[in-house]
This record gives structure tokens, C-alpha cells and sequence, in this order.
């Protein structure tokens, strides 16, 4: 049979690792929040530097078309040169300018 002392000890041992568990819980808890807060936060600036620098989905498709008549004139220019090198243009005044 054990004493009560030893049981007393027992009953001691418990309290104190349960309450030891507890506060690793909150503690792991709260660095979870605080680093989940964190890359909250970096995530929100990263959106806000995307959005400033055009690099939203109006933003990236406007400059995508804008690619593709630039890409489409090049090729019009090569063409023409190919087949008509006396017809060279160099009229850059109906280019749109870009800055």
C-alpha cells in the first residue's frame, strides 16, 4: 500500500505537469497567432506592391495586349520587308508611346 506522502508527492507531480502542458499550449498558441498575424501582414504588402506596380489581372491583361500589337506590327514590318524591301516604313508616328 502506498503512504500517503507518496500519494501526496503523486498528486503534486500531476497538478504541476498538467499545469506545465497547459502553459506550453498557450505559449505555442500564441507564437502560432503571432506568426500567422505576421504573414498576414506580409502577404498584405505584397499585394499592395503587386497592385502598385500594375500587376493586377486588369493591369497584366491590358500589357499583355499591348505585347501582342507590338508583337503583331513587328511582324507586319517583317513581312512587308521580306516581300517589298522598297517599302520599308518609318513611321513611328502612328506608335503609341509607352513609359
Amino acid at each position: 500500500m502506498a503512504s500517503p506522502a507518496r500519494g501526496m508527492l503523486a498528486d503534486l507531480q500531476s497538478k504541476k505537469s498538467k499545469a506545465a502542458k497547459r502553459k506550453a499550449r498557450q505559449a505555442a498558441a500564441a507564437g502560432f497567432d503571432a506568426a500567422k498575424g505576421a504573414t498576414g501582414e506580409i502577404l498584405s504588402n505584397v499585394a499592395r506592391q503587386a497592385e502598385a506596380e500594375g500587376l493586377t489581372p486588369d493591369g497584366l491583361a491590358s500589357r499583355a495586349q499591348d505585347v501582342g500589337h507590338r508583337v503583331k506590327r513587328v511582324a507586319e514590318r517583317a513581312v512587308t520587308t521580306a516581300f517589298d524591301p522598297d517599302h520599308q516604313t518609318n513611321d513611328k508616328s502612328r506608335e503609341p508611346h509607352h513609359g
